[in-house]
């Protein structure tokens, strides 16, 4: 039985959602934007919370605009292209105050606004696709809103212009060597993901098939023929993964044409990036925040320098040649692999890289001056926390992705002794919720 009312939408829940409140329950509404006045039906009804599908829009927002991807009313990686950037920004910077009121419990926390990005568009260096069968043959797509059902799609808006160029050229290629995508039913069929991360500064590109199962005749002919057609394509990589499950990446990878990394640059130096390895995903907005991130380190020259969580060292050189000596110590050996190549290729001596878990290392080596603190989406493990507030290096940077626990991060520091200098969300992820943000602590006042 339907359940229609009228709501008046006052947020953005952390997924896109708008929420309204009837009969004392938060209600959520995919599509719907602060501000609106809607009709909505309520299909789902819990102790706290309801959820609705949008059926008309009263009274729009002045911030609404006409999303220009056409597949926006299914896709799930865009919540909000539907709101004029601008707004977006407000959004992501309110975003970051509440977590820091909240969450950190800071009394009128100052959050400058909202770095925008370059490029609102095309900024992804990153595609990451599923395969699927459309019509009979091979399609790639993108995970429905709150699923992990597949929508085929054509292009994306997202991912930069060389990315989606060779995405076109590739999905011709496998339609023509007849690349079966695997069914996870029948447990039929090859290839189950496409992953392409290109470089911008130097124009290249590496091509991995995830696929379950190795080393066959067809995916080994499309690598060859990929790496010999398209001169952008420095490498064709094979990763198995036989898993029965949704986790994409397997532990193998396999070369099978050209090179097994790519480089690019950021100011000014040179970064090998393989398959494995994190790298932000928008180059020219990591700029922007690398720049900031060294510039409240506030280096003299006479530091030591801890770059916790360090990926392929991007921070830890950049900083080098500031510093007295730099460590980065990161947990994915692939990563340490490269960052080790990129101090060779930067005619950098004054770094070192340890491999494995932030939280074991910390303990073993020594004070630091200088600390930048980039943890995965779920923050930082007790153990490093209680470690650097023994430690309390000068200056201390906390970079983060997820607002939530960047602030439960810094209630802990906070209440040992830590003070908070400065908050700057950047735009790393137009079109979509999610927002980082650099952090500026200091212990020595």
């Amino acid at each position: 039985m339907e359940d229609i009312t009228q709501i008046e939408v006052r947020s953005l829940s952390s997924t896109g959602e708008g929420v309204g409140h009837k009969e004392g329950l938060a209600v959520f509404i995919e599509g719907a934007l602060p501000e609106e006045l809607v009709t909505a039906d309520l299909y789902l009804k819990k102790k706290n919370y309801a959820k609705a599908n949008l059926i008309d829009i009263l009274k729009p927002s002045s911030d609404r605009v006409k999303p220009p991807c056409p597949y926006f009313d299914r896709c799930g990686g865009c919540q909000v292209m539907h709101l004029d950037y601008r707004a977006q920004l407000k959004l992501k910077t309110e975003k970051v105050l509440e977590a820091m009121k909240r969450i950190a419990k800071i009394k009128d926390p100052e959050v400058h606004p909202c770095v925008p990005s370059p490029d609102p568009l095309g900024y992804r260096n990153k595609i990451q696709l599923p395969a699927v069968k459309n019509e009979g043959s091979i399609a790639f797509g993108l995970y429905a809103k709150h699923s992990h059902d597949v929508v085929p799609v054509d292009a994306c808006l997202i991912h930069n212009a060389l990315g989606e160029t060779l995405f076109k050229a590739i999905q011709e290629k496998m339609v023509e060597f007849n690349i079966q995508p695997y069914d996870f039913k029948t447990r039929k069929g090859v290839l189950r993901h496409l992953l392409i991360k290109s470089a911008i500064t130097t124009k290249s590109a590496l091509v991995v098939f995830i696929v379950s199962k190795a080393n066959t005749e067809e995916i080994k002919n499309l690598a060859k023929a990929l790496h010999q057609e398209y001169p952008a394509i420095k490498g064709v990589i094979e990763n198995l993964n036989s898993r029965d499950d949704n986790v994409i990446l397997g532990k193998t990878f396999t070369t099978l044409a050209g090179l097994s990394s790519i480089d690019e640059i950021i100011l000014g130096k040179v970064f090998s990036v393989s398959p494995a390895s994190f790298f932000q995903v928008n180059p020219k907005q990591a700029e922007n925040l690398y720049k900031k991130a060294i510039e409240w380190a506030d280096l003299k020259g006479n530091e030591r320098l801890l770059d916790a969580y360090s990926g392929v060292g991007v921070l830890s050189l950049l900083s080098a040649s500031h510093v007295k000596e730099a460590v980065g110590v990161e947990y994915v050996r692939e990563a340490v692999l490269d960052a080790e190549k990129n101090a060779k290729k930067n005619n950098i001596t004054n770094v070192s890289f340890y491999a494995g878990k932030t939280e074991v290392l910390i303990h073993k080596l020594g004070y630091f001056d200088t600390v930048f603190l980039n943890p995965p989406r779920k923050g930082c493990e007790p153990a490093v926390l209680e470690v650097l507030a023994k430690m309390k290096p000068k200056n201390l940077i906390y970079i983060s992705c997820d607002p939530a626990t960047l602030a439960r991060d810094l209630s802990y520091l906070i209440e040992r002794g830590f003070r908070v200098e400065g908050i700057q969300p950047f735009d790393m992820f137009p079109q979509t919720m999610h927002v980082e943000t650099i952090v500026k602590l200091t212990s020595n006042f």
